[in-house]
């Protein structure tokens, strides 16, 4: 290990995390995690009600994968994803997942900001379809270094669950389709 400035991230720490936030924004289930700590056959699952943005709804862990997200840009893209977002999310007849397939070297743009490029299939999962089906989403992905500080001692759980996403030191700021033959 070697220091760095505190604008600057390893091109690893980069891809490492567009690769989980873009998972975590494209992976839709209404279904909860098992609880591996009561493994209660009987007990009933409880879906996720989703969280409301503009007209429509994300999954709860959508919502929290947002706090990646830049403020100027967050709202506008949480909007976009609740309209791609099916509805049959939510009664856990559909889902989705990101499968990633290349992750270009992140580009340095300026100090303490990054490009990088992403080729990857969403594929949607509704009904008994267990094949799925794949939709492609390449897309260029631009990432900033943020400043980290720790949460104030009286936060709320809200407050708690923004600082804890943003502790990687990272913002996506934009994402735009990735540009084939450049």
């Amino acid at each position: 290990m070697s220091p760095i400035a505190n604008n600057e991230r390893s091109p690893q720490a980069i891809t490492y995390f567009v690769g989980q936030t873009m998972t975590g924004l494209l992976s839709w289930t209404g279904i909860p995690k098992a609880d591996d700590s009561n493994p209660d056959p009987v007990k009933k699952i409880v879906l996720d009600a989703g969280v409301q943005v503009g007209e429509k709804k994300i999954t709860t862990n959508v919502w929290v994968t947002g706090f990646a997200l830049s403020e100027d840009f967050r709202g506008n893209f949480l909007e976009e994803l609740g309209n791609l977002t099916p509805v049959d999310v939510f009664n856990g007849t559909t889902q989705s997942v990101l499968a990633v397939r290349y992750f270009s070297e992140p580009q340095k743009l300026a100090s303490g900001h990054w490009s990088i490029d992403m080729v990857a299939n969403l594929i949607v999962f509704q009904g008994s379809n267990q094949v799925g089906k794949a939709i492609a989403f390449n897309k260029t992905v631009f990432v900033r270094a943020i400043d980290t500080p720790s949460p104030p001692s009286n936060s709320s759980s809200i407050q708690r669950i923004a600082y804890s996403v943003r502790k990687a030191g990272l913002e996506i700021y934009k994402i735009q389709d990735l540009e084939i033959g450049k």
